[in-house]
């Protein structure tokens, strides 16, 4: 059993790595090349394609691996069924992709092109799913690995030979294709049981509660670039975008260990367990608090590192990426919240307490577009304050509810 988890560690850790390095080399090179104008065009089509994809998928991935684990022998039925799902879904997306690009100012073309490619991972991790449920993420990284480094390859050299951003786009789409294509390749080829086990309905009944903490924690990521897209255009968004990926970096880096918490929480039923939990958790964000305070000592360096890495267009990224990075803490401490706020069962009025959040970010923008207030990135630091606030609220309404029964 510890031969098999060290593999699957030792995999999964490569996985996150390769992940890590080939995208920040993408679209470090993509800056570079295309200039910021274009990148910030490329970087919210894709912001605004992951929400709309989340909603799509409906974490039927998560859903599978969850079903697979509770049967002892492979079920062909459940696959396919979900393909159909999903496949289902996804064309009634595609119809919501021109309205939504139209309203948030985003090429439709682009983003219609990376919904297709979200909805093939998707497949992909599908497939994927019936290894993990069996513990074996060795499979799955692998595929992941080999998939990640022919997209950096392939679109290293069509950068390279001075094609369109399109190009990029499309490729990442067929090598995601591709790859759903192997990873149900590599199901097994018997089939136990019959197809009627498993209904699209029952699917989507699993899935509606599940995407709901799926879509909150997208939002929290994702949201930002799309608002900026709205108000802004040319390479001012391609800067505010880098600094909103780097910052993305980091939060999932210093993030990930938290989600490990997932599992005890649930296990807790007293409230004041419960609350002890969260406070403890509170050292964490202070801790945080160490990243922005080094970065803000380095910031001299950082400029001279983002220009010559960049190009001169991003001159202006460290000074904006001082202020956003002490967004993390807030982005830190709305993961934490989620988590809970899962643990316990809220997924419901965490999605509502999110969806006001989210409301009331695209508030503060407009606000601030419309009488310059503050400068942009300020707007960036303060959604993730009005997000942190309001999941907070949604957590400790329901401990002191609880408290009261």
């Amino acid at each position: 059993m510890f031969a098999t988890w060290k593999k699957n560690t030792f995999y999964i850790s490569l996985m996150q790595i390769v992940l890590l390095v080939v995208n920040f080399f993408l679209i470090t090179i993509i800056s570079r090349e295309y200039g910021a104008e274009i990148y910030g065009e490329y970087a919210s089509a894709k912001s605004l394609s992951v929400l709309l994809g989340t909603v799509t998928v409906l974490s039927l991935a998560l859903v599978v691996t969850r079903t697979s684990a509770n049967i002892e022998n492979f079920d062909k039925g459940l696959f396919y069924t979900t393909y159909k799902t999903i496949i289902r879904n996804t064309i009634l997306a595609c119809v919501l992709v021109v309205p939504l690009s139209t309203l948030f100012g985003r090429n439709s073309v682009y983003v219609f092109i990376f919904l297709i490619g979200f909805v093939f991972n998707e497949m992909l991790h599908v497939a994927l799913a019936y290894h993990q449920s069996k513990g074996d993420f060795v499979i799955s990284s692998k595929q992941i690995i080999i998939r990640t480094i022919l997209y950096g390859i392939g679109g290293w050299l069509i950068i390279y030979f001075q094609y369109s951003i399109f190009w990029v786009i499309v490729f990442q789409t067929f090598i995601l294709i591709i790859f759903s294509i192997v990873a149900h390749n590599s199901l097994p080829n018997e089939r136990v049981s019959i197809e009627d086990n498993y209904s699209s309905q029952d699917l989507t009944n699993s899935g509606r509660k599940m995407v709901l903490t799926t879509f909150s924690a997208a939002l929290l990521s994702e949201l930002d670039i799309v608002i900026l897209g709205v108000f802004y255009s040319g390479p001012i968004l391609g800067v505010l975008a880098w600094s909103k990926r780097i910052l993305e970096g980091l939060y999932q880096l210093v993030g990930a260990s938290l989600d490990i918490v997932f599992p005890e929480i649930s296990k807790l039923n007293d409230t004041e367990e419960i609350s002890g939990v969260r406070s403890k958790l509170r050292i964490v964000i202070l801790i945080s608090l160490l990243i922005p305070v080094t970065y803000i000592l380095l910031e001299n360096v950082a400029k001279s590192v983002f220009i010559n890495v960049l190009g001169s267009e991003f001159e202006n990224l460290a000074s904006i990426f001082s202020v956003v990075i002490f967004s993390l803490p807030f982005m830190l401490w709305s993961r934490i919240n989620i988590i809970f706020a899962r643990a316990m069962h809220y997924e419901i009025d965490l999605f509502k307490i999110i969806i006001a959040a989210a409301s009331s970010s695209f508030l503060l923008y407009f606000i601030n577009d419309t009488y310059n207030y503050f400068a942009i990135e300020y707007g960036i630091l303060g959604s993730q304050i009005l997000f942190s606030i309001f999941t907070s609220f949604l957590i400790n309404s329901h401990i002191k509810k609880e408290r009261n029964m």
